[in-house]
């Protein structure tokens, strides 16, 4: 994970993303979503509609999820009514809650900008895959008709 920074609080599930490939698997076997099982490459095979579908599902959530940090802000930085005791423990008690729901979104956001990331570039070797086969095919009916 050199070079990549790690989230607050991440106890090493959005690193383990790290070794995850996505591919887009039109046309050949493989689960939408399930590891690949076979002789391929381990991995999340979809197909290229079914990726792109997943992939605006995910920005979306991972927008909601945004939402939620910049709306909680409240929630951790809670300021205590009095100096007294009480007051102060019941305060720190207060943000250490709303921190800990901070961190989790925080975790949350990082893991799916994670994935729309590797989403995104699978769709893009695929896409460019898809153009240069489309060149290819051209080249090759040139001058036969």
């Amino acid at each position: 994970m050199a070079g990549q920074a790690t989230p607050p609080g991440d106890s090493g599930t959005i690193g383990m993303l790290t070794g995850a490939s996505f591919f887009v698997a039109d046309g050949s076997s493989g689960g939408g979503g399930s590891a690949s099982g076979g002789g391929g490459a381990p991995g999340f095979y979809l197909s290229k509609d079914a990726m792109t579908a997943e992939l605006g599902n995910l920005k979306k959530l991972r927008a909601r999820i945004d939402a939620q940090l910049n709306a909680a802000v409240p929630m951790w930085s809670i300021v205590s009514p009095g100096q007294d005791p009480a007051s102060l423990r019941n305060t720190n008690a207060s943000n250490n809650s709303g921190n800990s729901y901070r961190s989790h979104l925080v975790r949350q956001s990082a893991y799916l900008g994670t994935v729309t990331q590797k989403m995104e570039e699978a769709l893009g070797i695929h896409d460019a895959h898809d153009q240069q086969a489309g060149q290819d095919l051209n080249k090759q009916g040139e001058g036969h008709f």
